[in-house]
């Protein structure tokens, strides 16, 4: 069993990784607009959290990154800020999408420093929260939620995926195999998207 679900694993996690690596590397670069690659980029997550939400059946899975969000007076230093770029529900789910649009990091130091530490947040009630999230859950509804980095192929931390639901749901092994691997995909998705976008 444990085999299986290590070459499930590989075969899931690395081979999408791979694929998207060598088509970034070695496909000749097309004269594409901004609009058209961020787009194309986009379609390819919205793929991902679909699969994501019926694999899990979430009622809401949503990718935020980081981003520069201004500078601090008097150094201009960058300001550390995140946003949802992406967001699906389930009807009757409450959106958080605006909610969350150029939100300091330091708002949520206790719940970014520990997907920084450990890469993962399991939060299967919300008695068990201590991520500084409780409030912000109660607001939208969720009652269990799981959260994992996202990191590019550098292994830099650039945003998050998230899934909740509106009842408690403790993640078994396999849906915690299938995040893992949406949060690699995703990751890679994004990292390669930021990285030709220079």
């Amino acid at each position: 069993m444990i085999t299986t679900i290590i070459v499930a694993l590989i075969t899931a996690v690395l081979g999408p990784i791979a694929v998207a690596w060598a088509k970034i590397q070695f496909l000749p670069k097309k004269k594409t607009s901004m609009i058209v690659d961020s787009i194309q980029a986009s379609n390819l997550v919205d793929n991902q959290l679909d699969n994501l939400m019926k694999e899990t059946g979430a009622d809401r899975v949503f990718v935020l990154q980081f981003h520069n969000g201004g500078h601090f007076y008097p150094t201009n230093k960058s300001i550390a800020k995140f946003s949802i770029f992406y967001e699906h529900l389930t009807p009757g789910t409450i959106p958080s999408q605006q909610t969350f649009q150029n939100i300091p990091c330091s708002l949520f130091t206790k719940s970014i420093f520990k997907l920084s530490e450990s890469g993962e947040i399991n939060c299967p009630t919300l008695e068990s929260e201590t991520f500084g999230l409780l409030s912000v859950c109660e607001q939208h509804g969720s009652k269990s939620f799981y959260m994992v980095a996202l990191k590019d192929l550098k292994g830099q931390f650039i945003g998050v995926i998230s899934v909740s639901f509106r009842e408690e749901h403790k993640f078994s092994k396999e849906e915690w195999i299938v995040l893992r691997q949406k949060s690699g995909v995703i990751g890679t998705l994004l990292g390669g998207y930021l990285e030709s976008s220079k």
